[in-house]
């Protein structure tokens, strides 16, 4: 599997192949895992802030599910980024930030630019919670 950068373009065809509402926008930072046949597996993006990043639509597809792919592209995007990063992660993703090292942030911690988002996905997902790691530690 190979993990590197990839264009808007792919990242959105990736998402409507895989009939996910997420789109990937010009200015966003983004990865792509793909296979020795070329075959783009998963996804994500980073928007960019002042201080930090936000980790946004980490998708894998089905076929590729289970099989730590994601982990994998999500540890090499932060290593290319020394800085900390935010991720609003669905409740099953959880466990799976919690391995990659983040850790919940408390409500006050959160910062302004994410509130509107943190809002937003609160009121569709019960027990909602914003992450943090510092990938520039270690």
């Amino acid at each position: 599997m190979n993990y590197r950068e990839a264009t808007c373009q792919q990242l959105n065809q990736f998402y409507k192949q895989n009939r996910d509402k997420a789109r990937a926008k010009p200015q966003d930072i983004m990865y792509a895992a793909i296979n020795d046949d070329g075959k783009v597996c998963a996804v994500l993006r980073l928007l960019s802030y002042d201080t930090f990043l936000f980790l946004r639509s980490v998708l894998t597809a089905s076929e590729y599910r289970g099989q730590g792919i994601a982990s994998e592209l999500t540890r090499y995007a932060l290593k290319q980024h020394a800085c900390i990063t935010y991720t609003l992660p669905t409740p099953l993703a959880v466990s799976l930030y919690q391995r990659l090292g983040f850790t919940t942030v408390p409500k006050q911690e959160i910062p302004e630019q994410l509130s509107a988002s943190y809002r937003r996905f609160r009121q569709g997902n019960d027990g909602a919670r914003v992450m943090v790691i510092n990938s520039g530690l270690g």
